[in-house]
């Protein structure tokens, strides 16, 4: 076995990435806070990059091998996952398409221009009971739905509803469709028709959101919003009352942070990418940081621009590395 060291933020700190023989990874990261120790570990599954990557070469990777091509991913910005499939939005120059691999087949089916997909700046997806493709673009100020052959069912936002959709969310059970609008400082709830329910985030108060930029439900149905203006996570239940909030703060990493994404694991606990450093930063049900992992780099378990993040019922960890031009999958193993 050989042992790769990764230098961390912290002084004094490491994290580890264990390489197997089959190149598998093991990365343990940084436990933050006071002198607490977490344990936890994740493990490197595998790259979705490409059709060459569901062939075996992303459980391999290891560096960048290629430049993206039209048939790779470019820039991926916001990942969703179900028990086949992994849909992810891509910026591909000027215009935005959407991947979508499908483990089971081991194909990848590309949703662009060609298929009648006139995407301008994806920012979000996710994928209804129906298997209907939900797709933010907060440039068009739009919420798309398609099929899988790109045919478009639904839009939300003719309206003038949406300022600019930065994230979304759904609830598969209540067929609700939570978009998070950053310039409009509120998250609009939706069903899955496009029927506008109710805002979240909207009442002054300590609930008040400024700048929601990603929103994430757990097990429950519990509603958990990144305010990136105010550096916190917004908590709220499944009918819109705000509960409570923590703020995002890590003595181990020097620059002001700015985060894109949050997802919440089966356990309970948040987690929330951070461009800034590269990093994924993990807080318990508490709102306590208890876990800081990843650096800027190429290699397995490293970000460049880490942006949307999503965990599927399996709690299998899928983070979009936008300027490494892929999808990393990771798993707890403690």
């Amino acid at each position: 076995m050989r042992k790769i060291v990764i230098s961390m933020l912290q002084a004094g700190m490491a994290s580890l990435v264990f390489l197997t023989a089959s190149g598998c990874a093991l990365i343990a990261g940084t436990d933050d806070g006071q002198g607490l120790s977490t344990g936890l570990q994740m493990r490197f599954v595998e790259t979705l990059r490409n059709q060459e990557s569901l062939s075996g070469e992303g459980r391999r990777e290891n560096i960048i091998l290629s430049s993206p091509t039209t048939s790779s991913l470019q820039r991926p910005n916001s990942v969703f996952a179900d028990d086949f499939k992994v849909y992810v939005t891509d910026r591909f120059g000027s215009s935005g398409r959407v991947f979508v691999f499908d483990r089971g087949a081991r194909t990848v089916t590309i949703l662009d221009a060609a298929k009648g997909v006139n995407l301008l700046a994806p920012s979000g997806i996710v994928v209804d009971a129906a298997g209907i493709i939900f797709v933010a673009d907060a440039q068009q100020g739009r919420v798309f739905g398609y099929d899988l052959q790109g045919r478009n069912l639904y839009t939300i936002g003719k309206k003038g509803e949406l300022l600019f959709p930065a994230g979304l969310a759904i609830d598969k059970k209540q067929n609700k469709l939570y978009v998070a609008d950053a310039h409009a400082h509120v998250v609009k709830v939706f069903d899955t028709m496009g029927m506008f329910l109710y805002d979240v985030g909207m009442s002054s108060g300590p609930g008040e959101l400024k700048q929601p930029v990603a929103v994430a439900l757990d097990r429950t149905g519990i509603v958990y919003v990144l305010d990136a203006r105010r550096k916190r996570v917004a908590i709220y239940d499944g009918d819109g009352r705000y509960l409570r909030s923590f703020g995002l703060t890590s003595d181990a990493l020097a620059a002001p942070l700015k985060p894109l994404g949050i997802a919440v694991d089966a356990e309970g606990r948040v987690l929330v990418t951070d461009e800034a450093s590269s990093n994924v930063l993990i807080y318990d049900n508490k709102g306590t940081l208890v876990l800081t992992w990843g650096k800027t780099g190429r290699l397995v378990g490293d970000f460049w621009l880490p942006a949307g993040i999503f965990i599927d019922d399996r709690n299998m960890i899928y983070i979009a590395d936008q300027m490494n031009s892929r999808v990393q999958e990771f798993q707890y193993i403690r």
